[in-house]
């Protein structure tokens, strides 16, 4: 990026007392502002979202937090159960269930089929129509034989 500041206006600069810099000017008016006002409400502290499905212009994706991960042993691939208002995760639930390959991004791991995201979508009745992800944080983790199994709960509407 290119300097904005000539050299002999980096001097000024390093010529200033911090005083200075922070001293109010009697002529600065700020009539000229309107103020930024905001009534909408920060999400409240809980628990923090352990798997994401994401239905965007940017792509279709199911993300998959690093805590859910680790209870998972962080396996190459894993299996999506649906079930009536529970998800089941695990690196094998059975012949019969798909593996999906995980990608990496930063502390998450995704799984990008849209095919998934469209059953998961259908299945929990998924509303798209104002937000790009919904993302869900109850989850319990179990063994099925001897295997770490996320249980991850789905909200009714």
């Amino acid at each position: 990026m290119e300097n904005l500041l000539n050299s002999e206006s980096m001097e000024e600069l390093e010529e200033l007392e911090i005083d200075e810099i922070h001293e109010d000017d009697p002529d600065l008016d700020l009539s000229e502002f309107t103020p930024s006002v905001c009534n909408q409400k920060g999400k409240a502290g809980g628990k923090a979202g352990v798997l994401s499905v994401v239905n965007s212009n940017n792509g279709m994706r199911v993300v998959l937090s690093k805590e859910l991960m680790e209870h998972l042993n962080y396996p190459k691939t894993v299996q999506v159960g649906l079930a009536d208002h529970r998800i089941a995760i695990s690196e094998y639930l059975g012949d019969d269930y798909t593996s999906y390959p995980m990608s990496k991004s930063g502390t998450k791991s995704i799984i990008y089929r849209s095919e998934l995201v469209k059953q998961m979508t259908e299945r929990y009745q998924l509303d798209f129509r104002d937000r790009t992800s919904i993302t869900f944080s109850e989850v319990t983790y179990k063994e099925l034989h001897g295997e770490p199994i996320a249980l991850i709960k789905v909200k009714e509407k």
